[in-house]
């Protein structure tokens, strides 16, 4: 899991931060709300998903404090078959690069200074 502070904006709501991805990463990669699976019942909540393929994922949430702004984060293997075909490794290395341009974006991101 990964944790990325921005300028405190109390204003910005994750349909907004959602919009902002959607755009960023428009014709590369899916950007859809997070829709917690039945098999899912422990998974903590999450806003949306940026999904690169059916084994590389990250979800985020737009996290609001009292005087900060942060979005947390953390990559997974969206297909259940997925998950368990291609164990941690293979998965973890899919998703570190994605995990990567996520926080580029974030620490980048003029709607997000």
């Amino acid at each position: 899991m990964a944790i990325t502070k921005i300028a405190h904006n109390p204003g910005l709501t994750s349909e907004q931060a959602m919009e902002a991805f959607k755009q960023h990463f428009e014709g590369k990669y899916k950007v859809e709300p997070w829709v917690r699976s039945g098999l899912a019942v422990a998974a903590p909540r999450r806003d949306f998903v940026i999904k690169k393929s059916t084994f590389s994922a990250v979800s985020v949430k737009l996290d609001q404090g009292e005087s900060d702004t942060k979005f947390v984060y953390t990559g997974y293997v969206p297909n259940a078959f997925a998950r368990v075909l291609v164990g941690g490794l293979i998965a973890l290395l899919l998703q570190n690069s994605l995990t990567g341009e996520v926080r580029e974006f974030i620490e980048s991101a003029p709607e997000f200074k």
